[in-house]
């Protein structure tokens, strides 16, 4: 599962340039929804996901068509992947440190 989301990121953050030279607000959303459900999933691996989910955000939110509730909705997702990144972290170092993970 993970190497499917890895391709479908490494295709989306190819596309991007494209996507946003268009400057469709639809095709902005459509990219936020798909990013929203693949978060879930995005969590589970986020170590390995992280980068490229948050190369995708960056750059939506640098678009100029990108509308004010689509900024909100791109700083909640930058906001659940930073948490996921920051408690795989604290999960590591943990276990590196012999205790139990925290999730």
């Amino acid at each position: 599962m993970t190497a499917a989301i890895t391709a479908i990121l490494a295709l989306l953050e190819q596309l991007l340039p494209l996507v946003l030279s268009t400057s469709n607000t639809t095709l902005v959303a459509g990219i936020i929804e798909m990013l929203t459900q693949l978060m879930p999933l995005i969590v589970q691996e986020v170590q390995t996901l992280a980068p490229a989910v948050k190369n995708i955000i960056t750059a939506l939110q640098a678009d100029p068509t990108t509308t004010a509730d689509q900024l909100v909705q791109l700083q909640a997702l930058d906001k659940q992947c930073d948490d996921a990144f920051e408690a795989a972290a604290a999960d590591t170092d943990a276990e590196v440190s012999g205790g139990a993970p925290t999730t």
